[in-house]
């Protein structure tokens, strides 16, 4: 989908919106004012990105992710009616569909229903691909069958808040050589009662079995083999890692290996047309507004000029 480029009138319209300067335009007891005022507020509204993608993609954690990662208001399936904060009717900005795999019939004519300029996909659930390399080649599949770039992401890792207990098992495991088996089940049989831990980190007295629940669920079992790696006592590469310091540190080091940070060039790259788009929009309020004979001159010339006379 392409957008007309912006006039000199609309580059005007632009200015004297992010100046402040519209409201002012009209007198303070006109019924315009209070158009003109939502109408600025909804063009200044932070970013709003429409997580979409097939039910168990892990489209509400990735909704969360972009919040908590890369401050957006992003809106997974179903939450628009439940936020308060949403405006009414709530319009996105970005759309950002999920895939789990290769896409099938329902992804390809979910996709072609949204703006393509504004749509970007990615493969959710990154980690469970086996490595970063093999997620990245399901991406590369995915991007040949529908023709646009596919993003690999972990959601899971994103959202990565791994508690100061969590933190202190996982750091006796690795201590202890203990490494994340190949079926995750397996992973929910205590080893360390009784285990000392590291020296001067005392007895192991906590609920191993609750704990290592807690962690499959929160990063699953890439997230905790992650971990282990680079907590591991005896690997000099992840001794040195920065990751090794304390829990803050593990999670910021798992959030960076979720590959969400990719996204940033991605939004970046569809800021003018975002801008375009709410501009569109604010100009549509402006005609209505004039339509009903509040200030018409006033809004009539600024929707001409970009300007007052």
């Amino acid at each position: 989908m392409s957008h007309a480029p912006m006039t000199p009138s609309t580059n005007a319209l632009a200015r004297v919106v992010e100046s402040g300067r519209l409201v002012a335009l009209v007198d303070p007891s006109s019924p315009a004012r209070a158009e003109l005022d939502l109408a600025v507020r909804r063009y200044g509204r932070p970013l709003q990105v429409q997580v979409d993608g097939r039910p168990g993609t892990g489209r509400d954690t990735f909704a969360r992710a972009l919040r908590e990662r890369l401050s957006v208001t992003a809106i997974g399936p179903g939450e628009a009616d439940r936020r308060a904060d949403a405006p009414d009717p709530w319009m996105a900005d970005l759309w950002m569909y999920v895939l789990s795999g290769p896409p099938r019939a329902a992804d390809r004519t979910a996709i072609a229903q949204m703006p393509a300029d504004r749509t970007v996909v990615v493969l959710g659930k990154a980690d469970t691909h086996g490595s970063p390399e093999a997620a990245a080649d399901v991406a590369a599949a995915c991007a040949e069958h529908l023709g646009v770039p596919v993003l690999a992401v972990s959601q899971l890792l994103a959202c990565a808040d791994l508690s100061a207990d969590e933190f202190d098992f996982l750091r006796r495991l690795a201590a202890a050589g203990e490494t994340m088996p190949s079926m995750s089940g397996q992973f929910l049989t205590p080893t360390l009662n009784g285990y000392p831990g590291p020296e001067g980190a005392g007895p192991f007295h906590g609920d191993e079995r609750v704990l290592r629940a807690g962690l499959l669920r929160r990063v699953d079992r890439h997230g905790i083999d992650l971990a282990l790696h680079l907590l591991a006592a005896d690997d000099p590469a992840a001794a040195d890692d920065p990751a090794a310091a304390d829990v803050a540190a593990l999670n910021t080091a798992l959030q960076g290996r979720s590959g969400i940070d990719r996204l940033v060039t991605s939004i970046r790259e569809r800021v003018d047309l975002v801008r375009h788009w709410r501009l569109t929009e604010l100009r549509s309020r402006l005609e209505i507004v004039a339509a009903r004979g509040w200030d018409r001159d006033v809004i009539e010339h600024l929707l001409q000029h970009g300007e007052v006379a």
